[in-house]
């Protein structure tokens, strides 16, 4: 496998986002070096810079300690209101909930990978990992499936390679059939012991721009349950489909 291009700084900064926002309480220069492994003195550069674009700042609340900052809020606020798409949703979302007693997501592409930008969850579902923000390459997740699914020949074929997958032709299968019936499916690549359901929302020229998906059991997925769920996905689909276009 071809190596990645890599850039240590960027690298190294990402790391250190990624930690702050998941962290439960802020961290000092001391904390954030030993947990992702970055040097001392590169550390401190690094966090020089993302404090100058104010994409973490120092905690009072802890002294010498590190958050992460407004930047990223309004950042993440101005990609969130572009996306017309979440108002029509909800409504959409409600209905298939109570049709299928399971949380319902949807899922935008970014680049390469899958994103999810709302979540409707139900009482009556299992609790899964999933949430707002979770960001999985597409061929992973059976939104990013489905989306890949009504994909143009060239652009998977350019996908592939970028990806450097072990086994493409199985992915390659799994779209056909994914194309065939209009929903994709995967059991527990995501999470052991959970299948994702997911079917295609399209624009009026037929690309794919978001997906709507469940999570259930896999014990519970049976050939009956899986064709009802399906039905109710594209249906879903279909109708935030009607409702952008």
């Amino acid at each position: 496998m071809p190596a990645r291009p890599t850039a240590p700084a960027v690298d190294s900064s990402i790391a250190i986002l990624q930690l702050l926002v998941n962290a439960s309480y802020p961290l000092t220069q001391a904390e954030i070096s030993a947990q992702t492994g970055i040097p001392v003195a590169s550390c401190y550069r690094i966090l020089g810079s993302l404090l100058q674009a104010q994409l973490v700042v120092m905690d009072p609340g802890r002294k010498k300690s590190y958050c992460i900052g407004a930047k990223i809020f309004q950042m993440a606020s101005t990609i969130y209101g572009r996306q017309s798409i979440i108002p029509y949703f909800h409504p959409i979302a409600e209905i298939l909930k109570n049709e299928v007693h399971k949380t319902v997501l949807l899922s935008m592409p970014v680049g390469n990978t899958v994103v999810v930008v709302a979540k409707l969850e139900s009482a009556l579902s299992h609790r899964f990992h999933s949430y707002i923000g979770q960001t999985l390459p597409l061929h992973r997740a059976a939104a990013g499936k489905a989306i890949l699914s009504l994909r143009s020949t060239d652009y998977l074929q350019a996908y592939l390679d970028g990806e450097y997958l072990t086994a493409p032709q199985e992915l390659r299968s799994q779209l056909e059939r994914a194309q065939r019936l209009g929903y994709a499916v995967t059991h527990g690549e995501i999470e052991s012991g959970v299948s994702c359901l997911a079917a295609p929302v399209v624009n009026l020229s037929h690309e794919p721009i978001a997906a709507i998906s469940i999570c259930v059991a896999s014990d519970e997925l049976s050939e009956p349950a899986s064709r009802s769920y399906s039905s109710a996905l594209i249906q879903a689909a279909r109708q935030l489909a009607a409702r952008i276009g």
